[in-house]
């Protein structure tokens, strides 16, 4: 069955800086942290898109100098979770590689050439450290859900959709992209972060992107380890159901998170708008940047993969 495009009911934005944030990203493409593509990722992780496209997308309001830094972070971090986490189950080395990780955003001084650009982002000194501390932890409680997971793959472990959707939603890390308005915004409130009205949008827009990204991932040509760790295979097993039938379930479980999350948003319209203008943004922003990679990252087999050249990208 082919994959449809799934469409977002928020409105979309796109920021008024795009082309200052294209060319640094394109810039810092071309230095020494993109020597450690394979022939996976250099064909098909649009590293380039991931980092400048999303944030363009996803912080359409955001500052224009902090969006550049966390384009930046974004286009390695999408490349570290392609080498390092989606395409293996050394359990091991996967905790070693979540445990550089942690010592990079601590700015543990260890030398860690691998981590640097992640060393580097978090030691910006246009960071509020309230707003450091909040990305920080939930960067960490990302790198657990991708431990849950490939150790869930790794056993070949048979869970439930709702086990599955727990680990995942955390997984997909939409926690750490709503982390980052608190440092491109400055008329959020901190405090708010973890309030329940909060976290319930947090959490339905996680599970939407973790339900797409399956999706958009279950025939695309870009190599992924996900027998056990893919929504569509996970309801395969639990419905006994054909791959069709779960590809149209799983549909349909976006768009009833999609609509939860709104109905959470309109509930806090009339007290937060601009925070919930900025939330809608991200959910948008983020099932627009999918929709566009498709054309790319996310490339169907099914497709024509017309362009076989390196470090090709949609920008």
């Amino acid at each position: 069955m082919e994959i449809p495009l799934l469409i977002s009911r928020f409105p979309v934005m796109t920021h008024a800086h795009m082309e200052e944030i294209t060319t640094d990203i394109k810039n810092f493409f071309q230095t020494d942290a993109f020597h450690i593509l394979n022939r996976n990722t250099a064909q098909y992780g649009d590293y380039m898109a991931a980092g400048a496209l999303y944030c363009i997308y996803i912080y359409p309001l955001g500052d224009t100098q902090k969006l550049k830094a966390i384009s930046r972070y974004f286009a390695y971090w999408a490349l570290i979770d392609d080498l390092y986490f989606d395409n293996s189950i050394d359990l091991d080395h996967i905790q070693q590689i979540s445990d550089r990780y942690t010592a990079a955003l601590e700015g543990i001084p260890n030398g860690d050439k691998l981590f640097a650009p992640v060393t580097e982002f978090c030691a910006r000194t246009d960071w509020q450290e309230d707003a450091k501390n909040l990305f920080r932890n939930e960067v960490k409680r990302y790198l657990n859900a991708v431990i849950q997971l490939r150790i869930t793959e790794a056993h070949k472990k048979v869970i439930s959709v709702q086990e599955y959707l727990s680990y995942r939603h955390f997984n997909v890390a939409m926690w750490v992209i709503f982390s980052l308005l608190y440092d491109t915004q400055d008329d959020l409130e901190m405090s708010m972060f973890y309030s329940p009205e909060f976290a319930e949008i947090f959490e339905y827009s996680s599970m939407c992107i973790g339900i797409l990204l399956d999706l958009y991932n279950l025939n695309a040509h870009k190599a992924e380890i996900s027998d056990y760790t893919n929504l569509v295979y996970v309801v395969r097993r639990a419905d006994h159901c054909s791959e069709e039938e779960a590809i149209n379930k799983s549909i349909r479980l976006f768009y009833d998170y999609e609509a939860r999350m709104e109905e959470a948003c309109n509930r806090l319209a009339a007290t937060c708008p601009r925070a919930v203008l900025y939330f809608k943004y991200v959910q948008s922003g983020s099932v627009r940047y999918c929709n566009e990679s498709r054309k790319m990252r996310y490339l169907q087999k099914s497709d024509i993969d017309e362009d076989q050249a390196n470090g090709r990208t949609i920008l």
